[in-house]
């Protein structure tokens, strides 16, 4: 019987999700693509238990008549404000006559960075390892069968507060889905869109959510920070609707049809028909009005990013640029606000479906999308046979024992 695996990016706006078969070739063989509307979530937190589990209980219900199998494995994304990483190390002795390396001596160091400096109410969603060191001696990947006397390893920890993680779990344990794993948002997204050659030079990842925009930093392959920022593309939409005068609903079809990140290039006396937007609407705005106060928005959001890189503490070299993705990068002139708020090279990051087969044309045209880097991310997360970065969780007494005290 094939593996299934079932990602699920659990947004403010939407849920979006992608069901699939591991080959043994690898390759992911996808069978469902979905994507609606979300609810009880707000700036990626779960706010309202009982209105979360109807609509992901009726979301499960759809997919399950087409792959009665969906909710066995599914991975789900975690993004919150208060999901912050920390460095940590770990050191052992190797006591085995030989002074070799074995893997018991790669575990027990492991967990001892585990044990560094843990957090009170923190659960750890990921233990990155940056490197190893072999008698002082670093960049080491894979420390197995070197000698030495001294193992010690470097890694990052992402850990979120277990208040709100607990909730979550027990929210798909209360509709009879089964979780394999969380995944930190901006690592799915990163997984999904950022290639080896780009994490070796050093990149800004950029995700662009509804009620979240998540970061990522990687430099000389290895993972700096990452972290959620509680401001997203509804904030845009809030400001149109603030600005014109409109219906927030109205103002979302505005910020999605005729939107634009800059002024640069919008005359003055250009104007949008809102009949043409909404048949129910009469009047008209100026395009360019509409397009300064989104200009001020990317700006501020932009300008958060570039504080939240400066308070890392060092100084970043970044010659990959930034690699922006999630719905919002879909802005016109995203790329083009991004080199110039952002000083680097920028270029919008489409989901690497080179694992994937995917023989219906209609989940070919969904995935192929910025906006389901996080979905896709997911997939290819949960499908590592290495799945070290991955906090598993198969139930509420799992994660119990998972907690950290």
């Amino acid at each position: 019987m094939p593996k299934i695996l079932t990602s699920l990016d659990v947004g403010s706006s939407e849920f979006k999700g992608i069901v699939a078969e591991e080959k043994k070739d690898g390759l992911l063989s996808v069978v469902s693509v979905f994507k609606q509307p979300s609810a009880g979530f707000r700036k990626g937190v779960l706010v309202d238990f009982e209105e979360a589990a109807d609509a992901l209980g009726r979301l499960f219900e759809d997919v399950q008549k087409m792959y009665k199998r969906a909710a066995e494995n599914v991975f789900v994304n975690v993004q919150s404000e208060h999901v912050k990483p920390r460095p940590s190390r770990g050191a052992v002795a190797i006591s085995n006559v030989q002074r070799e390396i074995r893997s018991e001596d790669i575990e027990k160091v492991n967990q001892l960075s585990l044990a560094f400096k843990a957090s009170p109410n923190s659960f750890v969603l990921h233990n990155i390892i940056k490197e190893y060191f072999v008698d002082d001696i670093g960049d080491i990947l894979d420390p197995l069968g070197m000698p030495g006397n001294r193992l010690e390893v470097e890694t990052l920890i992402i850990e979120g507060v277990s208040s709100q993680i607990s909730p979550l779990v027990k929210l798909f344990d209360s509709i009879d889905v089964s979780i394999g794993g969380l995944v930190f948002s901006p690592l799915a997204a990163a997984e999904a869109v950022l290639s080896k050659k780009q994490k070796n030079l050093g990149v800004l990842l950029i995700d662009f959510g509804f009620g979240t925009t998540n970061i990522a930093v990687f430099e000389e392959g290895k993972i700096l920070h990452a972290k959620t920022i509680p401001i997203g593309s509804s904030y845009i939409t809030n400001d149109i609707a603030i600005g014109l005068k409109i219906p927030i609903d109205l103002a979302e079809k505005l910020k999605v049809s005729y939107s634009s990140a800059t002024a640069s290039g919008v005359g003055k006396r250009d104007v949008i028909k809102l009949a043409d937007v909404d048949g129910k609407s009469e009047g008209e705005v100026s395009r360019k009005f509409m397009t300064e106060i989104i200009e001020v928005r990317v700006a501020e959001m932009l300008d958060l990013i570039n504080n939240e890189i400066k308070a890392i503490g060092r100084n970043v070299q970044l010659p990959g640029g930034v690699v922006a993705t999630g719905g919002g990068v879909k802005l016109y002139k995203m790329d083009e606000m991004l080199r110039g708020e952002m000083r680097l090279p920028a270029q919008v990051g489409f989901p690497n479906l080179s694992r994937f087969e995917i023989l219906n044309p209609a989940h070919k045209e969904m995935i192929d999308d910025p906006e389901f880097a996080v979905a896709v991310g997911l997939m290819l997360k949960s499908s590592e046979e290495n799945t070290r970065p991955i906090q598993k969780i198969r139930s509420i007494k799992d994660f119990l024992r998972n907690l950290l005290p």
